[in-house]
């Protein structure tokens, strides 16, 4: 089968395994059981599927759509997962967890390792490789809260079909129409994630119907071959920081068109560079920005005296230097993923690490429900409460327009009209005054603001709103 091929029925797998997760919970097609019908045992994970499946219901507007939502990203969060693990044993930064071998009885080193720690589970279905599953995962959640069992969708199918969704990964890699060492490959879950989208694209191509905010990336969806990435990168960022060290040796390792031979922009420091990709996608352009990025800073230390260490710079590189939104959360899960592996093959522990690669795929309420927040004991006159309130209704469109909101600007503009109208001058007779109780007014609007997104999601007991807006 082709990699496509393989990726298909590796979704469908997983798919059905939820789906009878799903029934047996109470949650059918159709309608649900009342939580009460069902053993005492299962109480526990019904209520983390109902608190999910609620917000999907607002969502999608009913039941049956809010159903197929929840299985649908729960499906995916579980492929993700293990294509992650996949490509991160393929680069030997972790004993297998689901790669078996046969001189391991059939198992991984990982399950096999784990077994003689816990000789008990010998006689647990399958060895309890679920067990086994859960416990790696957790061990990855230290370094990467995507494996956390409190992420949303961090449920796991029952045993048997848990095991068959294994096979079907490790059945990908020794088909001979699938190519050599493709867990291997830098760009591989950029390529399972269009894959996995195929189905989806082609059936709704097919239905003819308008593409809604909800399509947008469904549609939009391009994977950008490496040879347009790597151009567009090095004559980009490459170009900027020859324009600082036109004298630099990474001109030699990449084709940067009329690279300048003296200097032409005011250095600063490299970690104050920063590249943003206000589409990213599965994030082949941070992916390939990563290397150069690391090349550069290798460069600082070696030719320029920079104060960086080299065990330092990845997490450098991911906290200050790459920044990139997009509309579609799974995209940009792939996009963590894929920085993080980078990260670890150049050091092993890379400890926990923050992102500003981050989704636009959230919901807020009304401004009255959290305008306390930004007004109680501030001293704030009407219109400055009218401009808070017009950013808060533009960042509810957040989920439909992603980068397109420019929020610092907006204030800018608008704070600029107030003083102009409150004190009948033009904005280029600010005086100092009003120049520091504009920034007085920006730095608490944005710490308002994630005050007030976070108690949002934790009152509503959303804790994917709560995840995401920790990134």
């Amino acid at each position: 089968m082709k990699l496509s091929d393989h990726v298909d029925h590796i979704r469908e797998v997983i798919y059905r395994a939820f789906d009878k997760q799903f029934a047996r919970l109470g949650i059918g097609k159709n309608r649900r059981m009342e939580i009460d019908k069902l053993p005492a045992e299962l109480h526990a994970k019904r209520q983390k599927l109902e608190d999910l499946l609620h917000s999907h219901i607002d969502e999608t507007g009913s039941y049956e759509e809010g159903r197929e939502k929840a299985l649908d990203e729960f499906t995916f969060t579980l492929f993700n997962r293990i294509a992650a693990i996949k490509v991160m044993e393929a680069h030997n930064l972790m004993p297998p967890i689901i790669t078996k071998q046969s001189e391991h009885g059939d198992r991984s080193f990982g399950h096999k390792a784990w077994l003689e720690e816990h000789p008990a589970m010998r006689s647990e279905e399958l060895e309890g490789i679920r067990e086994y599953i859960k416990y790696a995962f957790d061990t990855l959640s230290q370094e990467l809260p995507f494996y956390d069992r409190n992420y949303p969708y961090s449920l796991l199918p029952y045993v048997i079909e848990l095991n068959e969704i294994i096979d079907a990964f490790n059945t990908v890699e020794n088909d001979p129409q699938v190519e050599d060492n493709i867990w291997q490959s830098d760009d591989i879950l950029g390529w399972l994630y269009e894959s996995y989208n195929n189905a989806k694209k082609q059936a709704f191509k097919e239905s003819k119907a308008k593409t809604e905010y909800d399509k947008v990336s469904l549609q939009s969806q391009v994977y950008t071959p490496r040879w347009v990435v790597q151009f567009l990168v090095e004559n980009s960022l490459g170009k900027l920081y020859l324009e600082m060290y036109p004298d630099s040796e990474i001109k030699k390792n990449h084709k940067i068109a009329n690279a300048p031979k003296k200097i032409v922009r005011e250095r600063k420091p490299l970690h104050e560079v920063k590249l943003i990709d206000p589409a990213a996608g599965s994030g082949n352009f941070l992916l390939y920005a990563f290397d150069l990025f690391y090349e550069c800073y290798i460069d600082q230390i070696e030719n320029y005296g920079a104060d960086y260490e080299e065990d330092e710079i990845p997490k450098l590189i991911i906290e200050n230097n790459l920044h990139g939104i997009d509309l579609d959360d799974r995209a940009i899960q792939l996009a963590q993923l894929g920085l993080f592996i980078k990260a670890k093959r150049k050091r092993r522990n890379v400890g926990n690490l923050h992102f500003n690669v981050v989704s636009s795929d959230f919901y807020l309420p009304e401004y009255e429900e959290v305008s306390y927040i930004f007004e109680d004991d501030k001293k704030l006159d009407s219109q400055q409460k009218q401009l808070i309130a017009n950013i808060w209704d533009d960042l509810k469109f957040a989920y439909k327009f992603g980068s397109l909101i420019r929020i610092e600007e907006k204030i800018k503009v608008q704070v600029e009209a107030l003083y102009d109208k409150k004190q009948g001058k033009g904005v280029d007779l600010f005086t100092a005054t009003d120049i520091q109780e504009y920034k007085t007014f920006e730095k608490e609007f944005f710490a308002n603001l994630e005050k007030a997104v976070l108690k949002y999601a934790k009152k509503e007991g959303n804790s994917f709103m709560v995840c995401k807006t920790q990134d």
